[in-house]
């Protein structure tokens, strides 16, 4: 059974995140566990809009993952839940000052559900080795949860205290044989953060990411990929004074799956981030291990 691609970057940051096979056909009724790990380094930050300069950052993530895959009105879909743990080190310059930050905890919480609207049945385990895919357009809807730790007297935090919602629309075309191209168009919109410093009100406009993957198949659970994401917008203001922090930024990743099992295997990725304006810049490699059940 092919893997999910569980993670890319670690959960770090909201945008431009890469993420091969996300719109592939997966049968329904199965369950899936994933646990990972992943680095990041850099200009790395759970808010990638804040106004630091000369930053730098070092953060570890572990996570949990759940994904069920079903049947939504007729069209293959997956629920989806992640869980992450993180402890990371930044520091930077704000307004001439240094500053430094320490925080371990949990981040925040993602919920999602994918669907694919065309060129995908609903299949059984069993069927799914027939099926042939040529063009699959999905669908999916992500809310980032703000549960992860906060603490409003400082600027750089591990939670957001503001929601995330991530509406994404993508086209995958079988290019014959064993490769696979994905073509993907998402929008981020957040919520106001009424607690920013000391009660000032954060906001932030949407953020605009297009991203594209080529994927080559070797057999069944065993691939790799490269992805390439850019991204625009973000910009934020704090008590309506608007802030320089629009962002641009590309994003490339690398990736391999590997099973070990019928139903077990591993997932690697490395990404790399090149900053034209502010925002994420920054270097992250993951592990993560899947296992798999039901669909009988």
């Amino acid at each position: 059974m092919a893997l999910l691609c569980l993670m890319a970057g670690a959960g770090v940051s909201v945008t431009q995140e890469l993420e091969l096979r996300a719109y592939a056909n997966t049968p329904v009724g199965v369950n899936f566990i994933g646990i990972g790990y992943g680095y990041s380094s850099g200009k790395v930050f759970f808010n990638s809009a804040l106004p630091l300069e000369d930053s730098d950052g070092r953060i570890n993530a572990l996570f949990v993952r759940y994904v069920r895959s079903l049947s939504l009105f007729g069209k293959p879909a997956k629920i989806k839940a992640t869980l992450p743990w993180t402890n990371g080190h930044w520091e930077g310059v704000v307004e001439d000052e240094f500053v430094s930050r320490t925080a371990t905890g949990l981040a925040d919480a993602r919920l999602g559900i994918d669907i694919l609207l065309s060129g995908a049945p609903p299949l059984k385990p069993a069927e799914i080795a027939e099926f042939q895919q040529r063009t699959i357009v999905g669908f999916s809807l992500d809310l980032i949860v703000p549960v992860g730790d906060y603490d409003p007297t400082k600027l750089v935090n591990i939670g957001s205290n503001r929601w995330v919602i991530n509406p994404e629309v993508a086209v995958s075309q079988n290019l014959g044989g064993k490769w696979t191209l994905e073509v993907v168009g998402s929008v981020w919109i957040y919520t106001d953060n009424d607690d920013f410093l000391n009660g000032m009100t954060l906001e932030q406009d949407v953020f605009v990411a297009f991203k594209t993957h080529i994927i080559r198949t070797i057999r069944p659970g065993l691939w790799w990929g490269v992805g390439v994401g850019y991204g625009e917008g973000g910009t934020t203001s704090v008590n309506g004074s608007i802030r320089q922090t629009t962002q641009q930024n590309w994003r490339f990743g690398v990736f391999l799956s590997v099973p070990i099992a019928k139903n077990q295997g591993f997932l690697f990725s490395a990404l790399s981030g090149v900053t034209q304006r502010v925002g994420a810049d920054f270097d992250s490699a993951a592990i993560a291990y899947q296992f798999s059940w039901g669909g009988q």
